[in-house]
């Protein structure tokens, strides 16, 4: 297929259809399973603030939860819990309530990013219906409401983390990268065009799950991040054949691009 530079490749349509639907099948195969781990931490949360304010008796299933790191930060982060208890923080849970800080710091990143791929493919979606973009198959906007309901659900998730957390949730896109994707919204004028934004967003959400899955602390965030990133990479694989580009398989865990903390 060729890849032509302001207009639209010839494309498979059913083939894209395929991938579409398989890629919305994998989305409901894996991503069940890291919600019901998110629904464990945010209800074990809640049993341990009821447990603060003597509601129930603090019971060794919970003190083994604080001990074992799965408190979140915020009101019930390590530290901070065991101090509202009345038991001196020791060097240990100092760190734990350091690590579950870091975690909430990094799940604010991602949902940020995630909140910023739905304002995205939004936008995109409206453009087409608008006429805005020129002639766009519904194979393709069909691709981009699957891509955007997906990032919904992944934001979603993490704003549970952050709810879990007693945080407040993220509705905002991401500071970092919102100015650059809004500019390039701005100036569309094809599909091929969005689709090279939509590629380049998915590109820096992948690297950014790549790099922050090994640094979150509680093994159940890491297997949130595992869940999606898959799920990035299919985008990715996805718009690429769109645009024409011939897919090569790559071994190496790429992180150009990616986001880091200090980005939430």
């Amino acid at each position: 297929m060729a890849n032509m530079k302001n207009s639209m490749p010839d494309i498979d349509e059913r083939e894209l259809a395929n991938l579409t639907r398989d890629l919305d099948a994998m989305h409901k195969d894996t991503f069940p399973t890291a919600i019901a781990a998110l629904a464990e931490i945010r209800e074990k949360a809640l049993d341990t603030i009821s447990d603060t304010r003597g509601l129930a008796g603090v019971r060794a299933s919970r003190r083994g939860f604080l001990a074992g790191g799965l408190a979140t930060a915020g009101a019930v982060g390590g530290g901070i819990l065991l101090a509202a208890c009345g038991t001196e923080a020791t060097p240990s849970a100092s760190a734990t309530a350091a690590a579950a800080a870091g975690d909430i710091t990094l799940a604010k990143l991602n949902a940020g990013v995630e909140t910023l791929a739905v304002f995205a493919y939004g936008a995109a979606l409206t453009a087409a219906g608008a006429g805005k973009l020129g002639a766009v198959p519904a194979v393709v906007q069909q691709f981009a409401t699957t891509a955007k309901a997906q990032h919904t659900d992944h934001a979603g998730a993490w704003n549970e983390v952050l709810t879990a957390a007693g945080q407040a949730t993220v509705s905002k896109n991401n500071a970092k990268l919102e100015p650059t994707v809004t500019a390039a919204l701005g100036s569309v004028k094809t599909i091929v065009d969005v689709a090279k934004l939509a590629l380049t967003l998915e590109s820096v959400a992948l690297a950014t799950y790549n790099k922050n899955v090994g640094d979150f602390a509680d093994a159940k965030y890491r297997q949130l991040a595992l869940t999606i990133a898959p799920v990035e990479a299919q985008h990715a694989a996805i718009l690429n054949f769109v645009l024409g580009n011939y897919p090569v398989p790559d071994s190496v865990i790429k992180l150009d691009g990616a986001l880091t903390a200090a980005d939430a």
